[in-house]
């Protein structure tokens, strides 16, 4: 170790880390969604390059500047790291307690520099100012975090926590009060220096690799998700329902296909303006999601309609669901700016002979035209009457001025 230039060591690791942060402030705006924290992330390793300049000047200006300014700026940096991963996890966050922490800390440093010259006593300070720090970077990572990427930054924060209490708990016995910062001659301070290093290098990456499977996800979700309403969408849908359709022909397990399409809405987005329509839609979404059951899945068919696949053999039982749902979009809440609106649905249960999913889907489609002619706001079971359920126009159309669709 007493040929380590620790100084050295430091400004190459923060050149290596201030990298990597460059990186992420340079793909930050590069996603299709943003990612909170990549500023945060790439901020801090160039407040770590800072503090190691600091550190460096130290033969050329005042020892108190060196000390409150270069502790300041890897406190600073450490925080942003913090900040960083509870912003990306999207977890509250509040910055005046630790700005009071960090004030405290270059206070008592100040002190113990100017007036009162002991290492000891500045190593005891900011040691566990900045253990608590990483502590709690810990329990965050612990508490959110999944995967390997969040492994490895708990795993750089937990030791570097160790590092930290063990340093700033022993400095009594193994520190004398003229102690030097970069003092080549002392295993522990090599090991404190450069596990700090290490720590951030490692962080960092691990930031990096969660970005990018943070922005996989949300390709992911762009590529099977609509856009407007969050559901999935078409493809992704249908290729659901043409799934389960090869289970049924293998396992002869049914299944059902509903088909549902939102009354009158043509006239919603002429007398209310498409962005109501937008916000009508999404609405009506967000309830039929929410009406069916966890082992039902639901997508939008395209424009005003979405279908819905269920895990059902009973024809009986599915007419019940169905029939919720246009009570659950029949009675949502609305205001002046987004119109209530009903639903019609056709439904139709796989049988013998249905060797693609096409001659069901198309029964679906079959019973909602049914249902729409025989006055729409109703469920009709492929090869049923339909059920009668409507109650009058939904509120809000009536207002509109227009004559009602034709049946």
């Amino acid at each position: 170790m007493t040929s380590l230039d620790l100084r050295s060591f430091t400004f190459l690791a923060a050149l290596q880390c201030m990298v990597m942060g460059l990186v992420l402030l340079a793909t930050r705006r590069k996603f299709p969604v943003p990612i909170h924290g990549m500023r945060l992330w790439g901020v801090a390793p160039l407040l770590a390059l800072l503090s190691a300049g600091v550190y460096g000047l130290q033969d050329h200006l005042p020892s108190v500047a060196v000390t409150v300014a270069g502790n300041g700026l890897l406190m600073g940096a450490t925080l942003l790291l913090l900040a960083g991963t509870s912003r990306f996890f999207e977890r509250p966050w509040r910055w005046w307690p630790w700005a009071a922490m960090v004030s405290v800390c270059l206070v008592w440093i100040f002190a113990f520099d100017a007036i009162w010259p002991d290492y000891r006593a500045r190593m005891l300070v900011f040691g566990l100012s900045m253990a608590l720090i990483c502590a709690t970077h810990t329990r965050v990572l612990a508490l959110h975090g999944r995967g390997l990427p969040s492994r490895v930054m708990l795993a750089a924060m937990g030791w570097q926590t160790l590092v930290l209490l063990a340093r700033a708990l022993s400095t009594y016995w193994i520190d004398t009060p003229a102690t030097q910062r970069f003092d080549g001659g002392s295993v522990v301070q090599g090991i404190y220096i450069g596990t700090y290093s290490c720590s951030i290098l490692l962080v960092l990456l691990g930031a990096q690799l969660m970005v990018n499977e943070r922005v996989r996800d949300q390709f992911e979700q762009l590529a099977t998700h609509d856009a407007l309403t969050g559901m999935l969408n078409r493809r992704a849908i249908m290729a659901l329902i043409e799934l389960e359709h090869h289970r049924w022909k293998r396992h002869a397990r049914p299944y059902a296909v509903m088909v549902v399409d939102v009354d009158h809405f043509k006239r919603v987005n002429d007398s209310y303006g498409h962005q109501a329509g937008d916000r009508a839609l999404s609405q009506i979404a967000a309830t039929l999601q929410a009406s069916i059951r966890k082992a039902d899945f639901i997508g939008r068919y395209g424009g005003e309609e979405f279908i819905v696949l269920l895990q059902a053999s009973d024809p009986e039982a599915t007419t019940l669901l169905a029939r919720r749902l246009c009570q659950a979009v029949e009675t949502r809440s609305s205001d002046a700016q987004t119109p209530r609106c009903t639903v019609s649905i056709g439904v139709a249960v796989v049988q013998q002979g249905d060797e693609t999913i096409e001659p069901v889907i198309g029964r679906a489609d079959q019973a909602l035209y049914e249902a729409k002619a025989a006055g729409r706001n109703r469920v009709r079971l492929a090869g049923t009457e339909p059920t009668v359920k409507h109650t009058g126009p939904p509120m809000g159309l009536g207002q509109a001025g227009g004559h009602p669709d034709p049946a």
